[in-house]
């Protein structure tokens, strides 16, 4: 599905946790470097493809295996987004967008997404009087059945995750991939208010390093 199956040498140096991806009948290694959910464990893994785009792959039920991926483009849009069917051993695609398989017969897939696809995730912005939505959420970081990660990118090829993590429909944690590879991640803290609470960036092999890891 993705022309990425190459990446296992290039991630095998990175010292934290690691999962396993299944790609085309072949698993490979990833070194995981980024904690989506906030749980306290690395879940997911940055590659970078042939053409000079990126993959982000998550194990969100921490099983050790990648079973979501979100597919961008090498300015940084987001041009794709998958679920790994263990029962089928491929990776169905979905529409980034509304979290629907991209061809309808393979609804049959988990039975939760026709339920959990359509929750939108709305943003609390500061010095705005209402809060904007994000769109309609298309990833379930922490494995509960319900979609609760919208992805939008900016004009400028930034890409935006925004994570309802309590399920009341607004954002509680915001993730930015800058189109020059610089990541923030910031959470709500308030009305009108967003904290930092990690920054790092993408190395050269696309793997996403904590500013604190550097040396």
């Amino acid at each position: 599905m993705y022309d990425d199956t190459d990446q296992d040498a290039s991630t095998g140096t990175a010292h934290n946790d690691e999962m396993t991806v299944n790609v085309d009948g072949e698993q490979y290694s990833l070194a995981t470097e980024y904690d989506v959910n906030k749980d306290g464990v690395n879940d997911t893994a940055i590659v970078q493809t042939d053409d000079g785009g990126q993959v982000a792959y998550t194990d969100s039920d921490n099983d050790g295996a990648a079973d979501t991926s979100i597919e961008l483009d090498d300015q940084g849009n987001v041009v794709g987004a998958a679920r790994y069917d263990e029962g089928r051993g491929e990776w169905i695609p979905v529409d980034p967008r509304t979290g629907n398989p991209a061809d309808s017969s393979t609804a049959q897939n988990t039975g939760n997404e026709t339920t959990s696809s359509n929750q939108e995730v709305m943003v609390d912005v500061p010095e705005e009087s209402e809060d904007m939505s994000a769109g309609t959420a298309t990833a379930d970081m922490d494995h509960d059945g319900r979609n609760d990660t919208a992805v939008v990118q900016s004009e400028d090829g930034d890409l935006f995750a925004f994570t309802d993590t309590d399920g009341d429909g607004d954002a509680d944690q915001m993730t930015v991939i800058e189109s020059d590879g610089n990541v923030t991640i910031s959470q709500h803290t308030g009305e009108d208010e967003w904290a930092e609470v990690e920054r790092g960036h993408l190395d050269a092999q696309g793997n996403y390093v904590p500013d604190n890891q550097r040396a």
